[in-house]
C-alpha cells in the first residue's frame, strides 16, 4: 500500500570553515524567542544554490535529485547528512536563491513514541528559540476505502519574513504503518 508522505524540514548550520555542521536550532535560545526566523544550518535566505550544493556534498550529503517544486521553485533532495534519524533535507531555490529548507526524520525502527519524543523536544527548541508557536492542525481521519487512518498534527512560529513549521504525520492500516516527523523553513 503507498501512503501520502509529508515533508519534513530539517535545518543545517554551516560554520565559516565552509563545512556543514548539523545542529537542530541554535545552542542558545534567545529570551523572549528570536526577531527573525533564519534557515537551518546556519545558513541565509538568498543563499546561491551552487554553493549550497558544493556545502552539502563537503559535509557528505549527496544530491539524489533535483526538480520543480511548486511556486516556480527548484527542489534540491540531499540524503547523507549525519544526523540521527535525518532522512532527507530538501533544499527550496526561486531564481536560484534559497527559500526553503524541508528536514525529514524517519527511522525504520521507531516506535510511535520514538515519534511523539521527538515531536515534543523539536516542538520545546522550536518554542525555546522563537517564543510560543500556533497549532495549525490536529487531525485525525480514515480515508479512503482501505480503512487507512491518517493522522497530522503541526505547528508554526513567525518572526519577521519566514516561518517554521513542525508536522508529524501518520498513515496506518491493518497491516502497513507510515510515520514521519517535518520541520520546514520558508522565507516569504
Amino acid at each position: 500500500m503507498k501512503f501520502t508522505r509529508y515533508r519534513l524540514r530539517l535545518y543545517l548550520a554551516w560554520i565559516g570553515t565552509g563545512v556543514l555542521t548539523l545542529f537542530p536550532f541554535p545552542l542558545q535560545a534567545q529570551a523572549g524567542g528570536s526577531t527573525e526566523i533564519k534557515p537551518p544550518f546556519n545558513l541565509t535566505w538568498g543563499e546561491a544554490s551552487d554553493r549550497l550544493e558544493r556545502l552539502v556534498v563537503g559535509a557528505g550529503g549527496k544530491v539524489t535529485n533535483r526538480r520543480p517544486a511548486r511556486g516556480g521553485r527548484e527542489a534540491i533532495e540531499v540524503t547523507g547528512l549525519p544526523q540521527e534519524g535525518l532522512k532527507k533535507t530538501i533544499f527550496y531555490f526561486k531564481v536560484g536563491v534559497l527559500t526553503g529548507v524541508e528536514l525529514q526524520y524517519q527511522g525504520e525502527e521507531w516506535t510511535e513514541a520514538k515519534y511523539n519524543t521527538m515531536m515534543s523536544d523539536l516542538r520545546q527548541r522550536i518554542t525555546e528559540h522563537y517564543g510560543e508557536g500556533q497549532q495549525i492542525i490536529r487531525r485525525s481521519e480514515q480515508v479512503g476505502v482501505n480503512g487507512v487512518m491518517q493522522t497530522v498534527t503541526g505547528y508554526k512560529w513567525v518572526a519577521g519574513s519566514a516561518n517554521v513549521q513542525l508536522v508529524y504525520f501518520a498513515a496506518t492500516d491493518p497491516k502497513n504503518t507510515y510515520r514521519t516527523v517535518s520541520v520546514h523553513y520558508n522565507a516569504f
